[in-house]
């Protein structure tokens, strides 16, 4: 595990010059998380896409916490209680059991609890040390993102330190709204826009690019006790969580079934994620086009296997990235 970044140690640097080395950090956790989305990011004017790195910095951060790949540096000891009275209540809410050792899930659990206190800092106008909140504390200045959005991804995020189960659609909807279409809500405050639609359609972006990576990790999230996919969805095609486990079930017809059912719920949402392109500032608008594209090919590919996302992970070529590049220069919307 890596510790966080502070500014502690540079005394001698102004206000203003700690900002800017806040700001070079969290483009660096951002490049070194995912070259795709960075790649997305680098279309933005530097203001934007200062901000957006920061972003994506805080949850990048809270992801690598639930998947117990980072945890702060910080003495975090006067949160234990806290964080005990925290799983007691998600244990009595959720009915399931934690994924991790109880010392695991502790240490997870207070780690989140302490983003908690940090975002409510934030608000509160405090100092921050930390690179990852300095950086995003002066993009909520410079951009209206609300902190309650944040908050919610949390809470999402929680969800995965327990075994995964989803009921109906809507429990998985709520769930890819709370991880996905929050940080949407955020983003598009950074982009820019004049029309009060656009909030609705990005959150079916969210939840267009969540649905996507579901069906992308099945087979990494069942490594870890992660189910998303919806029993009663299952069930209406005769299946279980248990045939997520048979290596013939790709070619059997009823997955295959399942899968053409799922991709609609998926296109449905892509469909209307689409309408918030146009209503967002013109030097704003590649960068979710270009995300669009590529989760609409990882998609297609779905199609394309008959809806074998099981046998291999969902990945697209080489040659198949060089499209989706060179369609969004020329091309707007999606086929």
């Amino acid at each position: 595990m890596t510790s966080s970044f502070l500014l502690l140690e540079n005394g001698d640097s102004s206000p203003s010059e700690q900002v800017e080395q806040a700001y070079a950090a969290c483009e660096e956790i951002a490049r070194a998380a995912s070259s795709s989305f960075f790649r997305s990011f680098r279309h933005l004017p530097e203001p934007k896409r200062k901000a957006v790195n920061a972003l994506y910095a805080f949850c990048r951060r809270v992801d690598d916490i639930v998947d117990g790949d980072w945890l702060p540096s910080e003495d975090l000891s006067h949160l234990d209680e806290a964080a005990r009275e925290r799983m007691a209540l998600l244990l009595s809410e959720r009915q399931v059991n934690p994924i991790f050792s109880d010392q695991e899930h502790h240490n997870r659990l207070r780690a989140l609890m302490h983003f908690r206190h940090q975002l409510d800092a934030i608000e509160a106008g405090k100092r921050m040390e930390d690179v990852v909140f300095l950086g995003l504390s002066d993009a909520m200045k410079r951009y209206p993102m609300e902190l309650e959005h944040l908050h919610e991804l949390i809470n999402g995020m929680e969800d995965d330190l327990f075994e995964t189960t989803y009921e109906r659609f809507e429990d998985l909807r709520r769930y890819c709204y709370r991880v996905a279409s929050t940080v949407g809500l955020c983003l598009i405050e950074i982009y820019g826009y004049s029309d009060a639609n656009a909030r609705r359609h990005a959150v079916d972006m969210g939840l267009f690019l969540q649905l996507v990576n579901v069906i992308r990790d099945i087979q990494e999230d069942l490594g870890r006790n992660r189910i998303y996919l919806p029993t009663e969805e299952l069930a209406k095609f005769g299946l279980t969580h248990a045939d997520l486990r048979d290596p013939t079930l790709a070619s059997k017809p009823a997955w295959q079934n399942f899968m053409r059912h799922y991709i609609d719920h998926a296109v449905a949402n892509r469909n209307s994620a689409l309408g918030l392109l146009p209503l967002l500032d013109k030097d704003a608008r590649r960068s979710p086009r270009l995300m669009c594209m590529a989760y609409n090919a990882i998609l297609k590919e779905a199609i394309r296997r008959n809806g074998d996302v099981l046998s291999r992970r969902l990945t697209l070529n080489f040659y198949r990235k060089m499209q989706v590049a060179f369609a969004t220069l020329l091309y707007p919307g999606l086929d």
